[in-house]
């Protein structure tokens, strides 16, 4: 069985520890290849890692605990030659550790994150994957992303709708074997809008887009229906997937439920794509008190689907 490909992320943050921590508890099937700077790795934790194959991303100089152009490079370098890796078949799935935006842009690298950068790497188009967010016994797929509030409003159109559902229900059967998913769109405005009296928009587009799909054999899908409900019926086994507008709507629940311990899934790419749902924590770097508990859940998510 071929190794995970595993990218530190950046140096200066949580990612490293959290990973050594990880692979400490769990060894995935067929080994690892891990992608950064060996000396980012804990003192305490380098000798366990010498059970991996390294491949060593020389770093300029870098501080714990704070964003820096050296520290955006090396993890610049370490999640494209990981990716590299899966893609040249070298290895069955990715797992990343946390970069940061704002390092990545000290080093003059301008992406919104590891999701749009991987896209671009598969030779596919933003739009063409997706965030599925695993945790806490939920599952939320955001249908915008890393944009502002009023930003996705305008987006919301049936176009981008039918994408979203399109990467959405085919990354579920391809990267976690379900199939026919049964998925609950949110409604936007409080109540789904109250038959028009807080906003027009579950009227005017969701409704109407909802009932052009409510015949296909694919996958079942309901809505909108309000957000303050809708994830607890998801919760109690109604709905596999709640279909979220913007990205706190879908978060928001997630890491209530799942703080230390959600997954972050790439749909849509040609392989399979986990990582933490956090980010860099600059204050925790370096003393030890970050949780493994969501990246230890990333890799034995990848273990378990990485083909």
């Amino acid at each position: 069985m071929k190794p995970l490909a595993i990218s530190l992320g950046d140096p200066a943050g949580i990612g490293p520890e959290v990973t050594a921590r990880a692979l400490a508890e769990f060894k995935p099937r067929g080994g690892a290849v891990l992608f950064g700077e060996p000396d980012s790795i804990p003192k305490r934790w380098r000798s366990q890692m010498g059970a991996f194959d390294w491949r060593p991303v020389p770093a300029r100089s870098w501080k714990i605990g704070r964003p820096s152009a050296g520290s955006g490079e090396t993890a610049f370098q370490s999640v494209t030659r990981a990716t590299k890796a899966v893609l040249s078949g070298e290895a069955r799935a990715l797992v990343t550790a946390p970069l940061s935006k704002e390092a990545l842009h000290l080093a003059g690298h301008h992406w919104p994150g590891h999701t749009e950068l991987l896209a671009h790497m598969a030779g596919l188009k933003p739009e063409e994957v997706g965030m599925l967010l695993v945790g806490g016994g939920l599952r939320v797929f955001l249908i915008t992303r890393h944009c502002s509030l009023k930003r996705a409003q305008t987006l919301i159109k049936p176009p981008l709708l039918d994408l979203a559902l399109k990467v959405c229900v085919a990354g579920l059967e391809k990267s976690l074997k379900l199939r026919r998913p049964r998925l609950a769109l949110a409604a936007l405005n409080p109540h789904a809008g109250e038959a028009g009296a807080f906003g027009r928009e579950e009227i005017e587009v969701l409704k109407p887009w909802v009932r052009r799909h409510s015949k296909s054999r694919a996958f079942s899908l309901a809505g909108p229906l309000p957000a303050d409900t809708v994830f607890v019926q998801a919760l109690r086994g109604a709905y596999d997937v709640v279909f979220c507008l913007y990205h706190d709507q879908g978060l928001i629940p997630l890491k209530l439920l799942a703080f230390d311990s959600g997954v972050n899934i790439t749909l849509g790419l040609p392989f399979l794509r986990t990582s933490p749902d956090h980010g860099t924590a600059w204050d925790l770097a370096g003393t030890g008190k970050a949780s493994a508990a969501s990246m230890l859940e990333s890799l034995r998510l990848a273990d378990r689907h990485g083909l």
